[in-house]
């Protein structure tokens, strides 16, 4: 039986950002399939307009993000947060990794670029243009994205992030992200918390966890 570990994260969260080695290291488990659930944590009504109180309370958070993971935004992103224009709006993002999905291509590998584009470089990761030169960096057809792109509407990408937010609940998540193993139908949240900063020991406990519910006979 396959084991799983999902993954309920949004590209633009910067624990998301944080847990990026996490989820590097986690990709080091041959056979292990990861899912990805994304939240939409700006999505919607949450969509946002970056001004000065919402610079603050994000350079705040990166405070902290650094401390735990060693993980420093770039010049990219700062330059980002102090353009006067950012917008922060998860739907096109998201509507890419599923677009990438409906190509049959690795939404986590796209998800890994994205979460890079935005918070080392501070690409405009909602505009279409950026999400297809994303796909083409991680060697996608950029027509066949493009238009599995323009396919998919916005109920697909709702329902997508209720499913995700369904699945968070279930689990007994308190935010993005949170990591779940799954095997044999059971579900089990993994506590990552104190581990931000140590990806070498989360890959050692998550194989000791992978092995212990798929055994090589």
């Amino acid at each position: 039986m396959t084991v799983k570990l999902h993954l309920i994260a949004d590209p633009l969260c910067g624990w998301c950002f944080a847990a990026a080695p996490l989820l590097s290291a986690s990709r080091e488990i041959p056979g292990l399939d990861i899912v990805l659930h994304c939240g939409g944590l700006f999505a919607g009504s949450n969509r946002q307009q970056v001004d000065a109180s919402m610079r603050n309370y994000i350079e705040s958070h990166h405070e902290r993000i650094t401390q735990l993971s060693g993980q420093h935004v770039g010049a990219g992103f700062d330059a980002l947060l102090n353009s006067g224009t950012a917008i922060l709006d998860s739907t096109p993002p998201i509507r890419a990794i599923l677009s990438v999905i409906e190509i049959d291509g690795d939404p986590v590998v796209y998800y890994q670029t994205l979460v890079k584009a935005h918070f080392i470089d501070g690409r405009p990761v909602a505009e279409p243009e950026t999400l297809i030169d994303i796909a083409k960096q991680c060697g996608l057809d950029s027509t066949s994205f493009s238009e599995a792109y323009a396919s998919l509407d916005e109920s697909q990408v709702s329902q997508h992030i209720s499913n995700s937010r369904r699945l968070l609940q279930q689990l007994g998540g308190q935010g993005f992200p949170t990591f779940g193993l799954e095997h044999d139908g059971q579900m089990q949240i993994l506590n990552h918390h104190s581990l931000y900063g140590d990806p070498q020991a989360w890959l050692e406990a998550l194989q000791k966890l992978v092995s212990e519910k798929n055994p090589v006979h």
